[in-house]
């Protein structure tokens, strides 16, 4: 048999027995290539090595065997609701009978002369006395060559997720040509002195072993090659936190490369003349947030660094200092949100920190009419503004700077790589802040935002009282609207109701906004109650909003629209129906939507009637602290770093295998390497220059869109 001459970037359909119709389904679930495929790992493995004939098959005693359908057959037994499927199996060794309970789709799927892998327990029928397997695992076995070992039975194989209407036997076949036309590869990705002080597995043999084990560790089951300490996998888990960790140091030094094009002047009583505009005392963690700030505009390299605080923390007034800097330096600011509601609230805010130092502001959204934004794009392109304030519509090619020195961009994620490299590119390389609406666990903001540095604000501003959370059990719903919200409505505080839906949905049991607005509007109608959805227009959420901050609506009824930056000083209480549907960090930031005025704020957690013994005791968390941290180290340890690695813009490494919290040893090991590899003055500047260039295609290859990561800051 001929070789199969493959590479890493062969594309998938020059791989015997797939086909244009499996290419193209094997493109919409992100596989296009011979690399792409081969790190689909297996969910599960099976031991085949001692696949049964059907002649041993022994009743009560589960077993896998391989077997031939002789016939199959649909029937329609009385008293039996659902037709029954059943098959006749046969050997070399003998004949078994298979019934499967409602599954018409097998008599397509399983043909006479179809051969397949069953697993079952075998009993004797009472009914006529033979030997049947009911509702057997099936598993069609793709066809093999003559004289080539299989690659389904007789060793311990791979189980596969089907996607796309592909099966586990059609990816096992298929990665295990791909794995023997490879056979013999010496390429490694990472560099030599790596893999040697790291002692792990080269990279072929890995790829095997997680692929096709030959043998089981001493004594365990199948379950042992799914955990981190078996070798193969353990190569992969420091193989990705690796390649997390030289990215991170690879960007962040290309950005220091670049020298700042704008000299500022940090002038001597800064610090003392902003400060004592304030009408509130800083935090410790604002002044040290604001001094190393201070030291980035004092760098000859432009600031990237990631203000990361609590909700309620005063981001946005440290945020205001490097605005107040720049335009002492004669350098314009833009402060980029993803919402009107947002920038609307930030404007506010500087404006009241910042018109008192000289600065001139602006808002600058889609809603602006046509009028006043060509006066405002006039005034800013002749520097006449120091700080424009405002969503999408900073990118757009209109506007344009005289000299942008300072961006700060809120909740950056929502933005895509081309808007903020386009935002970027309107000033000579500026400094750049980055803040995060979600308070993110320390161990991964140093590794999913490594490139930046970084500033931890950690205190809570002086009078800020804490949210006090309490979960609404099921037998204290049906007074809780009258007890503890009629009250709350009396004195004339107000209160926000969030649900996971807009509107009623059919697969659902769920509470929804739409229904519950109409419900809540007929108990309380003096309370000008209104809905805000993300679906209203711009001028519906901003009529909704002002008639909320004014006072005239007492209770607003929402999705997680409110989550970020809505300041509502006379909201005091926060009620979330169906809380179990979100996120601890989610949760953490609805609660931060109350209790920002001079009165404290109170958070009802209402779980729906089907929640979880294990969800009520996630939301207990939110009962026992009130520190955003803790909150989002505990929402890691629970849900994985999903959740906070999409407040990273795409194109970064996805795990499949490492996981930050049970692997944080592997991690730290994998950051000092790469550290060390990106600082290094290499002995063999060639050997060096090798091993990068072959590490950073690799990358480029196993991960396409890191190159547009790369190339914004």
């Amino acid at each position: 048999m001929d070789k199969l001459d493959l590479s890493l970037v062969s594309p998938l359909n020059v791989v015997p027995d797939i086909g244009a119709k499996r290419g193209e389904k094997l493109a919409r679930i992100g596989f296009r290539t011979v690399l792409d495929l081969l790190y689909f790992f297996p969910f599960r493995y099976e031991d085949r090595r001692a696949v049964q004939s059907i002649r041993q098959l022994v009743p009560g005693v589960p077993a896998g065997f391989l077997a031939r359908v002789r016939q199959i057959r649909k029937k329609n037994i009385r008293n039996l609701r659902v037709p029954l499927v059943e098959a006749d199996l046969e050997d070399a060794s003998g004949m078994v009978r298979a019934v499967w309970f409602g599954q018409d789709y097998l008599l397509k799927t399983l043909p006479p002369e179809t051969v397949a892998f069953f697993f079952g327990k075998p009993e004797v029928s009472t009914y006529d006395g033979l030997l049947t397997v009911r509702s057997p695992v099936v598993e069609k076995m793709e066809s093999e060559k003559k004289g080539q070992k299989s690659f389904h039975v007789n060793r311990i194989v791979p189980v596969y997720h089907e996607e796309q209407g592909l099966s586990s036997s059609f990816f096992r076949k298929i990665i295990g040509t791909i794995l023997a036309s490879l056979w013999g590869n010496t390429f490694d990705p990472i560099p030599s002195g790596i893999l040697s002080s790291s002692q792990m597995m080269g990279w072929f043999p890995a790829l095997v072993e997680m692929h096709f084990p030959k043998n089981l560790p001493k004594g365990a089951d199948t379950d042992a090659l799914l955990m981190p300490e078996y070798p193969p996998r353990k190569r992969f888990i420091f193989e990705e936190l690796f390649f997390l960790e030289f990215l991170m140091g690879y960007k962040k030094r290309e950005i220091q490369s670049i020298p700042r094009v704008h000299p500022r002047t940090i002038p001597p009583d800064g610090m003392s003349r902003f400060e004592r505009a304030l009408p509130f005392q800083l935090t410790k963690a604002q002044r040290r947030a604001m001094g190393e700030i201070e030291s980035d505009f004092a760098r000859p390299v432009p600031m990237n660094r990631l203000l990361l605080g609590d909700v309620g923390s005063g981001k946005t007034l440290v945020a205001a200092w490097g605005v107040f800097l720049s335009a002492s330096s004669g350098l314009q600011s833009a402060f980029m949100a993803p919402t009107e509601i947002l920038a609307k609230q930030h404007f506010i805010t500087l404006k009241g920190l910042l018109e008192s130092h000289g600065v001139s502001l602006a808002l600058l959204t889609q809603s602006v009419r046509k009028t006043e934004k060509r006066d405002l794009m006039e005034a800013v392109h002749q520097g006449k503004i120091h700080l424009v304030v405002g969503t999408h519509a900073l990118i757009q090619d209109a506007l344009s700077f005289s000299s942008l020195g300072y961006i700060v961009v809120d909740e950056q994620h929502k933005f895509g790589v081309e808007q903020r490299k386009t935002l970027i590119s309107k000033g000579d390389n500026p400094d750049v802040l980055v803040m995060t609406a979600t308070p993110i666990p320390r161990s991964l903001a140093l590794s999913y935002f490594g490139d930046l540095d970084l500033s931890l604000l950690d205190e809570r501003p002086a009078g800020r009282l804490p949210v006090r959370t309490e979960i609404i059990s099921g037998r204290e719903e049906e007074t809780f609207w009258d007890k503890r919200i009629g009250p709350v409505l009396e004195r004339g505080e107000q209160v926000f109701v969030v649900y996971p839906l807009i509107e009623e949905s059919e697969n659902e049991d769920l509470k929804d906004a739409t229904s519950m607005h109409g419900v809540l509007s007929a108990k309380w109608p003096s309370a000008g109650i209104r809905l805000l959805t993300g679906k209203m227009t711009w001028e519906e959420k901003e009529s909704t909003m002002e008639s909320f901050r004014s006072g005239t609506t007492r209770l607003l009824v929402s999705t997680t629209v409110v989550e970020v930056g809505v300041d509502i000083p006379g909201a005091t209480v926060m009620v979330v129906e169906n809380a179990e549907r979100f996120g601890l960090a989610q949760l953490h930031q609805l609660r931060g939507r109350v209790g920002r005025g001079s009165l404290p704020g109170m958070c009802f957690l209402v779980p729906g009637r089907h929640a979880s013994s294990e969800a009520l005791e996630r939301l207990a968390i939110l009962e026992q602290t009130d520190d955003g941290f803790v909150v989002a180290e505990e929402d890691l340890k629970i849900r994985g770093p999903g959740e906070f690695i999409g407040t990273r813009q795409s194109g970064l490494p996805a795990f499949r295998v490492a996981n930050l919290v049970r692997d944080a040893e592997t991690l730290l090991a994998a950051r000092r390497l790469a550290s060390d590899f990106v600082g290094m003055v290499p002995g063999n500047p060639a050997e060096h220059t090798w091993e990068w260039t072959t590490l950073m295609n690799f990358i480029q290859n196993r991960y396409p869109g890191v190159e547009d990561w790369l190339m914004i800051r």
